[in-house]
């Protein structure tokens, strides 16, 4: 019987509880991301080396008001990122090819820096005819399929033990009771 009890608690553990708090985990540490209006200027502080996109958040809410925006930004748009101390320029690299939509918000990436250090930057964005919000926040891509790699690997591993240990008590069950008669 205990051989049942521990199958059914691993099985448990690996279907819902490892699953649920390792996500609940991720969401709750995601990298901050960082509106600001453009056209215009806005300074971030980066606290930690990585891959740091530019965003057009196309469809927001931002200070309370709501933004509905074209997905392409205009032609003629002028992005400069900068080291804010030493006005040194990051090499930036236009990239398109990711979107994201949660709720009321959607967004697609403009294109990103690669930072080595701690540093705070300026973002200038000019050539905009209208107002619009962009973001900015570090690629979290790479770590969530790592860790949905891992948490999958660690759910079915439990779960099928689980099944195992559970058939074993129930075959072990069984035979003590044909043996008992």
């Amino acid at each position: 019987m205990k051989k049942i009890v521990f199958g059914i608690i691993l099985f448990i553990l690996g279907a819902i509880i490892i699953p649920l708090a390792i996500v609940l985990t991720v969401v709750s540490n995601l990298p901050d991301n960082k509106q600001f209006k453009v056209p215009g200027t806005a300074r971030v502080i980066i606290d930690e080396p990585g891959r740091y996109y530019l965003w057009n958040d196309y469809q927001t809410i931002f200070e309370g008001k709501s933004y509905n925006r074209s997905e392409r930004v205009p032609d003629g748009v002028e992005i400069k990122i900068k080291d804010a101390d030493t006005g040194e320029a990051f090499d930036f690299v236009t990239s398109l090819t990711i979107s994201s939509s949660n709720g009321a918000s959607s967004k697609n990436s403009i294109g990103y820096i690669d930072v080595q250090n701690a540093v705070d930057i300026s973002i200038e964005i000019v050539g905009l005819n209208n107002e619009r919000i962009f973001s900015f926040s570090q690629s979290s891509i790479l770590k969530l399929i790592g860790l949905f790699l891992v948490v999958g690997l660690l759910s079915t591993v439990s779960a099928l033990s689980g099944i195992v240990f559970t058939i074993w008590g129930i075959v072990s069950l069984i035979s003590k009771k044909a043996e008992a008669k």
